[in-house]
């Protein structure tokens, strides 16, 4: 976060300085007000009315000019700085070995990558704007005192009871924040499960259950926001009742008292009340800050404690690929089990095309997901151009490599940005080549916006077969040096997948390919077979 704020320090000077500024025209309209009083109503030096007005009006459009470059800076500094948070936790994400992400729940990670982000984004907004009120709080103390030492003595004396009553709010406020904070994680992770298996539940009548563990869900979390945000209703209130009515109403009784003894002056009160006015809503400010604090708080601990956990050092790159090795792989799902895979070898040089077949069961998406990453080996080791694969960037992996998986991802997003996914800085004639390549473009361009059509989420709105063929035109997009398959043509009819391989195979030139099949169509277009048994 500290990088953050020294790269947008500039633009954080300019706010400041933007801020101070508002915050002295707001001291403006009093003083005109005094003026008001004392000059045209007492004084009657009607004269100066044109003198009292043109200050009201310039002080109100130069405040107003200066709210409209606020907020420009504003979106300049804050949205910009939680994004490159948000890129810097999602890089850490991918640097992390995968049993420390495996320790978090899904929801408790997006929790961290969104909520928490903009919590701690928040937090830092807060410092500064205590710092800036404080000092609009201190001038307007000054101002207080000028105007009637016995009037501001008097106001302040009640000011430690609402500090101590902010503090213990607080601190009640961040335990319902907390179990609030905890239950979301639950809450998205359950969500997040559910709309991606609703059609297995709906298939097995399973929607009265769920129904039933939303509520739960829905319930619990509703409970903490509710007793969260009474405390600070509760705080508000109390704060409220005492600076703005109680204060306020014994201040204008002891100020008329002082005005009838000549200790002060009608016009002096009135002035004396406008600025009390900002001072207690300067106070409400802070208080509402500082309320929030404590869940922010919190949200910058469970950032600091992501990107402080140690990455492995991987330090090898891959330019172009040569090469894949698995030596000697054992891997099981959980202790005890029995082994998926047992003392396997294989071996994939630079412009083969490999066919792996085998019976259910046998190992062959999880030997995919090893060579991506997303499963560690019990034993043995993966060697990507000689290098073991845990020293490898895994970036670099990921640029030579495109692996398309069974489990489909795709985003409730258009055509257009779901093949962006792929390679971000691809042209319209480039995607237009890929769908050709895939056989999914004269699909598209049936489509009343085309490109620009909405799929829902996880592809929803389209077939199984042709979110098949959208993601591999979004892998052939990004035109990686290896192309893995796990039964990415499982869902297409014999024609589709024949014209998609041999499209594929015949343009491979020196890229590497291999695919899971079950289809003797498939493996005879392959150069080399490749059969896995149980316990291989």
């Amino acid at each position: 976060m500290k990088d953050s704020v020294r790269f947008f320090r500039r633009k954080m000077l300019l706010y400041i300085l933007l801020q101070f500024l508002k915050q002295g025209l707001l001291l403006l309209p009093p003083y005109c007000y005094l003026l008001f009083l004392n000059e045209i109503i007492t004084e009657r030096k009607f004269e100066r009315l044109w003198l009292v007005i043109g200050l009201y009006v310039g002080a109100y459009m130069c405040k107003a000019l200066v709210s409209v470059l606020e907020k420009v800076v504003y979106h300049r500094i804050y949205p910009p700085m939680q994004k490159a948070l948000k890129e810097k936790m999602l890089e850490k994400y991918g640097n992390l070995d995968l049993e420390v992400i495996q320790g978090y729940t899904a929801g408790e990670l997006k929790e961290r990558l969104h909520k928490d982000t903009e919590n701690v984004v928040l937090y830092q907004k807060g410092k500064l704007d205590i710092g800036i009120s404080m000092i609009h709080i201190i001038i307007i103390t000054g101002i207080l005192l000028y105007l009637n030492w016995i009037l501001a003595a008097v106001s302040f004396l009640l000011l430690p009871l609402s500090f101590l009553m902010t503090r213990y709010v607080k601190n009640r406020s961040n335990v319902e924040y907390g179990k609030k904070r905890e239950l979301q994680g639950i809450y998205n992770d359950f969500m997040i499960h559910t709309m991606y298996f609703w059609k297995e539940m709906k298939a097995n009548h399973l929607e009265e259950v769920q129904q039933k563990q939303f509520e739960n869900h829905w319930n619990g979390m509703g409970n903490a926001f509710l007793k969260a945000h009474m405390c600070w209703f509760l705080n508000r209130t109390f704060l409220a009742f005492k600076d703005v009515f109680l204060t306020k109403m014994g201040l204008y009784l002891f100020g008329g008292i002082l005005a009838v003894y000549n200790m002060g002056t009608v016009p002096v009160l009135l002035s004396f009340m406008e600025y009390y006015n900002d001072f207690t809503n300067r106070l409400l400010e802070v208080s509402d800050i500082v309320m929030k604090r404590g869940e922010q708080e919190q949200s910058l601990k469970r950032v600091e404690a992501i990107l402080q956990l140690p990455c492995p050092e991987r330090t090898y790159k891959i330019e172009h690929f040569e090469r894949l090795e698995m030596r000697d792989i054992d891997f099981c799902y959980a202790e005890g089990d029995e082994h998926i895979l047992l003392h396997f070898g294989l071996e994939i040089r630079k412009g083969e095309s490999i066919a792996l077949t085998g019976e259910s069961g046998c190992g062959k998406s999880t030997l995919i997901k090893l060579m991506a990453g997303c499963l560690t080996p019990n034993h043995g080791s993966i060697l990507w151009n000689g290098h073991p694969m845990e020293q490898v960037d895994r970036k670099e992996i990921y640029r030579a490599a495109g692996f398309l998986m069974q489990e489909t991802c795709l985003f409730n997003l258009t055509i257009r940005e779901n093949l962006l996914m792929g390679r971000g800085d691809a042209c319209e004639a480039d995607m237009v080549k890929a769908c050709n390549k895939a056989n999914i473009m004269e699909f598209i361009q049936g489509l009343p916006k085309g490109l620009d059509t909405l799929i829902g989420e996880n592809g929803i709105r389209l077939s199984g077969g042709q979110r098949q063929r959208l993601l591999i035109a979004r892998l052939l997009l990004k035109d990686p040096e290896l192309i893995i398959f796990d039964e990415a043509t499982s869902g297409l009819d014999y024609q589709n997948e024949s014209e998609i391989l041999d499209l594929l195979l015949q343009n491979l030139g020196d890229r590497t390919f291999l695919m899971v099949t079950h289809r003797g169509t498939s493996v005879a277009r392959c150069s080399r077979v490749i059969t896995m048994q149980h316990h291989c």
